[in-house]
């Protein structure tokens, strides 16, 4: 495997770009290594000011009130960025966009209750309670592969 890092002024963000003639288990893990350590953290405020939090501690992510929060396993805090902006920056595969007003970890469902209309109610770790939009059903249950 060979590598290469070319120096260009013009990109703001670093772009990782794999050439290969066909996908193999060592390029999916390099991939899922890649993904993993981008947007790895996230700047929040508090009634402290600003911290650093990990995204795996994130819990969900929603608005309200025409703000954006961020709820963590520690406590709930807000940010800067729209909801679209923040489903960009941190890795899909670790986030499901549930609503237009809310996206989840997917490691923190603890459970999903799928009934017959079609609604999905989504419990997650430290009890908290949530439910799909229908809009996001179809979605959803592709990247969990129900």
């Amino acid at each position: 495997m060979k590598v290469e890092v070319s120096i260009d002024p013009t990109y703001k963000e670093p772009k990782v770009m794999i050439l290969t003639d066909k996908m193999t288990d060592d390029i999916e893990h390099l991939v899922r290594s890649i993904t993993a350590t981008a947007g790895s953290t996230l700047s929040v405020f508090s009634h402290k000011g600003v911290e650093l939090i990990d995204s795996k501690d994130i819990v969900r992510i929603y608005t309200e009130q025409k703000k954006v929060f961020v709820q963590t396993t520690k406590g709930v805090y807000t940010v800067r960025y729209r909801l679209y902006e923040l489903e960009e920056k941190l890795n899909p595969q670790m986030f499901i966009r549930i609503s237009n007003a809310e996206m989840v970890n997917r490691h923190m469902i603890k459970h999903m209750d799928i009934s017959k209309t079609g609604t999905i109610g989504v419990e997650l770790t430290g009890g908290t309670k949530t439910y799909a939009s229908r809009r996001y059903v179809t979605k959803i249950k592709k990247h969990l592969g129900i």
